[in-house]
């Protein structure tokens, strides 16, 4: 079992980023393009309100 929070998120968006690759791309070059770009941004993306929602406490 991953523990790690940070891992359980790349891990999912490479799955993601990759379900949705192989469903809309039909060229290799096309498919990995949208997995990295897909993946890449779930990831930043999720860093960046990580960061914007840390300074509101739960409270």
């Amino acid at each position: 079992m991953i523990r790690s929070h940070l891992l359980n998120m790349v891990v999912f968006s490479a799955l993601v980023a990759v379900f949705f690759a192989f469903l809309t791309q039909r060229g290799t070059r096309d498919r990995l393009r949208v997995i990295l770009i897909l993946g890449g941004s779930m990831v930043v993306l999720s860093l960046v309100l990580a960061y914007v929602m840390y300074p509101f406490p739960l409270r």
